[in-house]
């Protein structure tokens, strides 16, 4: 076991011996070749049959970029890329302003929600830039211009950036900004095309102006049609996962681009951990105020995550190694009690401020998040040496 950091070398352990296997076992739907929105609080598979794009696209993105690293279980990638397919077949809506619907039912087929939504084609995209990387298929290649096309036509918007929804929701948000720049980031990877930092440019020049609070030094979440900052809009409400999320994108993104994006970084996660709850290991709360007062009395498995994440990227940037301590410590923290006293390769997803478990089911879309942070462990050797 690792001396340095056992913590987050058992955590990619556990993730790849036994949350990739279950998820790709118990997860996956064989008879319609597709994944499942959640597992039961007792690991079996949920029955409704509710599905929504960015889940199951969250998960083909999880099982192909596992293959390309070389820790994907066997079949994981042959089950990804059907359930590709399966979505595409059910969620695409290709008359009036095309793109692909917000979910579906995945035993009947049918549409459950059509709303074309920002959020779920960076989902999209992003499975697709790592089913191409996997597998050199040219068809995914066509996928990813067919469904940036569709994010320009039917999601374009006033004032910058894009549409919340094809029905062009208010408030406007940060995260579906967030997550397209993660996608347009992982496109720059795999195929290189100046086209993709062309929109990673924009939207980091859209966090630098819009979401960036430079007063107050914070990450805003909802914004006015004009991207005004108002309470009407919800603007005073704050998650501090999100800002941990941003300094590991922005970090990705100045290792890709050679941009600065001191100070930026630090004034997230400082906030972040300044608001955290907990003992001895800070953890996040879900919501708090733009004055570090907690909303929420919760605390979700996925910015715990994400704040493992922002830890590693400060540790590859400064260079201080206290960040992978702290890192380390917020990884045992999982193991004491999101992961304790569940079924293998699953989780308790929610708990509030005291420490009492909150969750009745086990989301797949917290896979997404665990895996994101061992992805970024596996390209890291030392840490596991």
């Amino acid at each position: 076991m690792n001396d340095g950091y056992p913590a987050l070398a058992r955590l990619v352990k556990w993730f790849v011996g036994d949350a990739l296997p279950r998820w790709v076992g118990s997860g996956y739907d064989d008879v319609q070749g597709q994944f499942l929105e959640c597992l039961a609080v007792d690991g079996l598979p949920e029955s409704s049959g509710l599905l929504r794009t960015r889940s199951a696209a969250r998960q083909i993105y999880v099982f192909a970029h596992a293959h390309a690293l070389g820790v994907g279980p066997l079949g994981g990638l042959e089950r990804a890329e059907r359930a590709f397919a399966n979505l595409h077949d059910r969620g695409w809506i290709s008359v009036d302003r095309p793109g692909y619907a917000r979910s579906f039912d995945r035993i009947t087929g049918a549409l459950v929600d059509p709303v074309r939504d920002l959020y779920d084609h960076a989902c999209v995209l992003l499975a697709l830039a790592w089913l191409f990387k996997a597998t050199g298929r040219s068809l995914y290649q066509q996928h990813i211009e067919n469904t940036l096309e569709a994010v320009d036509t039917t999601l374009a918007a006033d004032f910058g950036g894009w549409a919340e929804d094809s029905e062009k929701t208010l408030p406007r948000r940060q995260n579906p900004h967030m997550h397209f720049f993660e996608a347009c980031l992982a496109l720059m990877d795999v195929t290189g095309e100046t086209a993709h930092r062309k929109r990673s440019d924009a939207l980091f020049a859209l966090f630098e102006t819009r979401f960036f609070d430079l007063r107050m030094r914070v990450l805003r979440e909802y914004f006015g049609a004009a991207w005004e900052i108002d309470e009407t809009s919800g603007s005073q409400r704050l998650e501090p996962g999100h800002m941990c999320e941003w300094v590991w994108l922005l970090r990705k993104y100045a290792a890709m681009t050679s941009v600065s994006v001191e100070p930026y970084c630090e004034d997230l996660l400082h906030f972040s951990i300044t608001t955290g709850t907990g003992g001895h290991v800070r953890l996040l709360a879900d919501e708090v105020t733009d004055q570090g007062d907690v909303l929420k009395k919760s605390r979700r498995l996925w910015p715990q995550a994400e704040l493992i994440k922002a830890h590693i990227m400060q540790f590859d940037a400064k260079g201080n190694a206290s960040h992978l301590r702290q890192a380390d410590a917020v990884a045992a923290e999982l193991f004491r009690t999101y992961f304790a006293e569940t079924p293998t390769g699953t989780w308790r997803d929610c708990f509030d401020l005291e420490g009492r478990s909150l969750a009745t089911i086990i989301p797949a879309s917290s896979h997404y998040h665990l895996w994101t942070v061992v992805s970024e462990i596996l390209l890291r050797p030392k840490i596991m040496s």
